[in-house]
């Protein structure tokens, strides 16, 4: 399995990130058939072949994710995409 981390920073407060987080980590969950566990600093996301943590503090947030080698293959770069896409856009 391949592992990847993401930081974002921003400048909400913890509370108001993950407010915002919350919508844009149940989407991402559906669209790629994982189940979230929302944890006191954020998420905790599993799925076929794929797993992520989110962990929001006040001044970043901070996405761990380990992907199968076929699924890093298949959509490893969409998900990146995605995620440099959506997560700051999220937190502007």
């Amino acid at each position: 399995m391949g592992k990847k981390t993401y930081s974002f920073p921003h400048s909400l407060g913890k509370e108001e990130a993950l407010k915002r987080a919350k919508p844009m980590a149940e989407n991402l969950a559906r669209k790629y058939m994982m189940k979230t566990v929302e944890t006191a600093d954020g998420f905790h996301m599993t799925g076929k072949g794929a797993e992520a943590t989110v962990v929001v503090t006040d001044n970043a947030l901070e996405i761990t994710m380990e992907l199968s080698l076929l699924i890093e293959k298949l959509a490893g770069s969409q998900i990146d995409s995605e995620l440099n896409y959506k997560v700051p856009k999220a937190l502007a």
